[in-house]
This record gives structure tokens, sequence and C-alpha cells, in this order.
């Protein structure tokens, strides 16, 4: 070949293949009577959940159709919530249809197994919900077919993201205004939309990695936490990537923190295409968050600890700020279920090879735990007397230090840091390992599996094998077996499915989308309140 170099081509022709030595591996009955290693192991009980009547349940679904919602029973109460739509004429329709269907029992599909997929009981003004989903046409607010077309003709994926948010927050904007407006906005999309500004992020997808080829590859990359936050239901999903510039959803949650709470209908829920979860499922995932999101509690945590307050701390960087520039984010849960999001101070700080992740200084830290403690008080009407802190990176001397004078006067405290490293653990036979495992490396550390084999489904609801989440570090008066204890129940509070858990505790399960939130809002004070971000 004309230009090539004949010694490079010689060089490689003549490399023999490495030697590969005989992999003697024997069974795995062989493996584990050959171990000596003893692991100290239990399995921490399911925590329960308290719904209608404060009557208890350990699955969302079961509880939820048997009891109703712990507000039906309760000074939350609410038996009306009242929902808008935003979105193409078509879209509305379809979503209007959607909320008719899920006012009428729904069967579980043949197809599926009927204890992780039961049938939708139907949600109206009789048992077991007792809550009407009212909707009004002034409610529904429909975009112009010129709108439309200047969104899908746009060449440039993010400013086909830009105009669609800005046409929509616009109209939920004008909704929250109205004298008697809705609780919750739908905001339902249309194929075209959804090719466009969903499905059309492949294409930029490759236009950014073709980019990305061409920059310095000794550029460090930015880290902010390690944890991934999606969490993981009962079926694959596909979930955005937190460059901010590319998520609809994200700048939408962001373009609304002033105004109401939303929920994204993309055009494959509406239409229930090939690929999505079955009409019951769906429909216990979608009502399950508009009562959040209207303020009606769903469930509460049956044992915690009144009193208790959960908060994981995570960071993000500022799009005004320099390359330096960090700030942080903690997420607080009352042992109500409550939840807050508040945006910290900003700080400096500078990634090196060695320590990636930020970190806060001793005052940063100091001040950070004081505004948790000051909204806590704010809600609760007292200070938590128990409060545990996740984190997903370590924490250095300076944050234990300004933590731990930030928290003098409360009774009980704990720094945990969460990892996913890799580690676990193979049950003989052919079932997973037990949800609730817990495998001690001290008191204060281990692994514990927030997902596994759950004897009440008769099931394990995954995909791949189970990888237990690690307490890799826990500074405090709280033992392994506590923390692990708090970190099943917090499992069990996403409001986003009806699942009977989730992967990751929702003190860091959405610590990273929540970021890229306040990110884009880019405000001082923005929403206190969770639903705002879910």
């Amino acid at each position: 070949m004309s230009g090539s170099d004949p010694r490079r081509t010689n060089r490689k022709s003549s490399r023999r293949p490495r030697y590969q030595p005989p992999l003697n591996a024997g069974t795995m009955a062989d493996l584990l009577a050959g171990s000596r290693a003893e692991l100290a192991l239990n399995l921490i009980p399911e925590p329960s959940l308290l719904f209608g009547g404060k009557l208890a349940c350990e699955d969302p679904k079961t509880g939820l159709t048997a009891y109703g919602p712990y507000s039906r029973t309760d000074a939350t109460r609410r038996p009306i919530i009242r929902i808008g739509v935003v979105g193409p004429a078509e879209a509305i329709d379809r979503a209007l249809r959607l909320v008719e269907q899920m006012t009428r029992p729904i069967p579980h599909a043949e197809k599926n197994d009927a204890m992780l997929h039961p049938g939708f009981p139907g949600i109206n003004d009789q048992d077991p919900f007792q809550i009407e989903f009212v909707t009004q046409p002034v409610w529904c607010k429909a975009l112009t077919p010129a709108q439309i077309a200047l969104v899908e003709c746009n060449p440039d994926f993010p400013a086909r993201i830009k105009l669609l948010v800005n046409d929509v927050a616009k109209e939920v904007e004008a909704l929250s205004k109205l004298d008697s407006g809705p609780d919750v906005v739908l905001i339902a999309m249309t194929a075209g939309l959804e090719a466009k500004c969903r499905v059309g992020i492949a294409a930029y997808d490759r236009e950014q990695r073709q980019a990305q080829d061409d920059e310095d590859e000794d550029n460090m990359p930015e880290v902010v936490e390690e944890l991934d936050e999606d969490a993981v239901e009962e079926e694959e999903i596909v979930e955005e990537k937190s460059d901010t510039t590319r998520s609809f959803r994200r700048g939408l949650k962001a373009a609304c923190l002033q105004s109401l709470p939303t929920q994204l209908l993309w055009h494959r829920t509406l239409a229930g295409t090939k690929g999505v979860q079955d009409l019951a499922t769906r429909a216990w995932n979608l009502s399950v968050g508009l009562m959040y999101k209207g303020l009606v509690i769903p469930w509460r945590l049956a044992d915690v600890i009144e009193g208790s307050c959960f908060v994981g701390v995570s960071f993000f960087h500022p799009d005004d700020g320099d390359g330096s520039t960090r700030t942080s984010v903690a997420q607080a849960f009352t042992h109500r279920g409550e939840g807050f999001v508040l945006q910290g101070d900003r700080f400096t700080w500078t990634p090196s090879r060695a320590e990636r992740s930020p970190h806060l200084d001793r005052d940063g830290a100091k001040a950070l735990i004081k505004k948790v403690l000051d909204l806590y008080d704010d809600e609760v009407h007292s200070l938590p007397q128990r409060l545990v802190l996740h984190k997903t990176s370590r924490f250095t001397q300076d944050e234990r230090d300004g933590f731990a004078e930030g928290l003098a006067g409360i009774g009980e405290t704990a720094l945990v840091t969460l990892s996913h490293r890799g580690i676990t653990c193979l049950r003989p036979g052919r079932k997973p390992v037990l949800r609730g495992t817990a495998v001690d490396f001290g008191d204060k550390k281990g692994l514990v599996y927030t997902t596994g084999y759950i004897p009440f489904l008769r099931c394990y609801p995954g995909f791949r094998i189970p990888q237990p989440l690690e307490v890799t570090e826990n500074w405090g008066s709280l033992s392994f077996r506590e923390v692990a204890g708090d970190l099943l129940r917090l499992t069990k509070l996403n409001w986003n499915t009806a699942a009977f858990c989730c992967v990751d505790p929702i003190t860091i399960a959405f610590s990273r989308r929540v970021g890229d939130i306040l990110k884009i809002a880019n405000t001082e004070k923005p929403a206190r309140h969770y639903r705002y971000y879910m």
C-alpha cells in the first residue's frame, strides 16, 4: 500500500499470541468448600409502609389496593386533585383519555406476573383511593401549529429543546396565575416532538462524540459524584444523561420551579407503543406521581424513628461560574416522608488526579447542615432527634468537623459514604441473594442488598445479578445494621413509581438530576419542595 510503513506491518505480523494458561476452575461447591473466609451475614426484615387507616403492608400496590393512600384517613386528605394539561392538541386529547381510563379498573396484562404487575383498581371517589382527578377546558393549554413547526423544523437539537421548554413553561406559568387553577400539570407530547426532542437525541450524541474526539485527551473530565442516580424499577427504561443542554425534562423542571409541579408524558407513554409498560402499570406509576405532586401522601414509613431526618449531599457546577466553582445541594427527607431541596453556597474546588470529587471546607459544611436544620424546624416545628447524612464520596476531616459542629445537640447522627464498587456475593443454587441481606465488615461498614429476591413478590424483579450498596464510611453514633435498615426504608420512598422498591435510597437516587435542574434554573431561591423536581 502506498504511504504505509512496512516496518510497522512486519512488526505486527511477527507478534506471537500471548500464552494463556489453562483455567482450572472448579464448581461453585468446590470454591465454597475451599474458602476459609467467614462473613457475618444478617437478613434485615423488609420495612413496612403505612396506608389508609395507618394499616401496614410491605408492597405499595397491595397496600394501596387494600387500604387506599395514607392521606385518606389523615389530616392531609384531599378528595380532589385538579389536573391541567399542556401540549399539542392531539397530545392533550390522548392525555385526557388516559386520565379517564385511570378512573376505571384496568386488568393486569395476561403476559405479566400478577404479583409483580397487578391490575389497577381505578382512581375515583370510591374505595380504595377516594380521590377524583378533575380537569377543565380552561386548564388545557394547546401549543399552536406554528409553535410546533418551529420546534420540529429547527435543525439544531439544543435550540429545539430551548424553544419547546420556553413555549411549554409560558403556558404552565399562565395556569399558575389562575384564581382557581390546577394542582399539577401534565406535559403531553406527540410522536413528532418526541422524535425531535427525545429520540432525536441519538443524532446529537453522535455529533458530540465526534467533537469530543477532536479535543485534547489530556483534559481532566469534570467529576461531580460517582454514583449513578438512575433508580432501576421493574422495567428497563431509557434514561437521559446529565448534560443539561440536551434534556427537555430537566429544562422543563427548571423553568417551572416557581410555578407548578409537572408530569412529563411522552407519546410512547400516552399511546402505549411497543417497549413501554402495560396500561395497568403505567396507571399505577402515574397515579402515585400525581398524588404526591397533588399534596396527597400515598404512603409513609411504618417503623422509622419519629424525629428522624435523612439528608443526601451532592454538588454541581454552575453554568455561570468558572471551572473551579461548585455549589452544594442537600436533599432532606423527614420521618413523615416529606422531601425538600436546599441549595448551598458556592465554593471553589479544583479537582486533581488524587481527589476529583468536590469537598466542603469546615465552614461550608457547617453552613449547609444549619440550613437543613432550619428547614426541618420550619416544617416539623422542632429539631430532629436523629440525623443521617448520605454522600457518595468520602468525608474529609474538614467536612466531618464542620458537620459535627453544626449537628451539636442532635442526639444520634451518622455521616455515611455509599458506593457501588462491584463487590457481590453469590448464593448457592439458582436464586438471587435476598433483598435485605447485610454483610458486616465490622460494627460500622459492610454491604447491604437493596435489590434481590423478594419473598413478598415471589421473584427477583430485576434483569442483572443484584449488586449490593456498600457502606464505605460511617462516622457517628449509628451501627452498620442501623444504617443498613435506614437504607432499605429509603428505597421505598420514590414516588415516581409504585414499584416495590428501587436500587438506591431516595437521598442519593436522583442527586445528579436535581443538581442539573438547579444548574439550569440558576436562581438563588429555588423551590424547596421535592415534588417540583421529580
